[in-house]
């Protein structure tokens, strides 16, 4: 199952093991250190980024859509049965 993460960017939800805020310092390690690794995608289509997606083979992925709005898309596409995602 694929959500849109904005700017008609596509991922599969299979593939992700979190999604963080951009504003705490051990978030920007991370972006810094993906980038380094040349693991980070940019997904925001030039805007701000507002949470970092990231995936289980190790990619970092920015996007310009809030991380409450990834959550509910996430929810909103997953049949009832599965669990749904909640924020910690």
């Amino acid at each position: 199952m694929m959500i849109s993460i904005g700017h008609e960017n596509y991922l599969n939800i299979g593939l992700i093991v979190a999604i963080v805020k951009t504003n705490s310092a051990p978030s920007k390690k991370l972006r810094h250190s993906a980038e380094a690794d040349r693991m980070l995608v940019n997904a925001t289509g030039g805007r701000k980024a507002r949470s970092i997606i990231v995936t289980i083979n190790n990619h970092v992925i920015l996007s310009a859509l809030q991380t409450t709005t990834l959550k509910e898309r996430i929810n909103d596409s997953r049949p009832e049965r599965i669990d749904k995602w909640t924020q910690v």
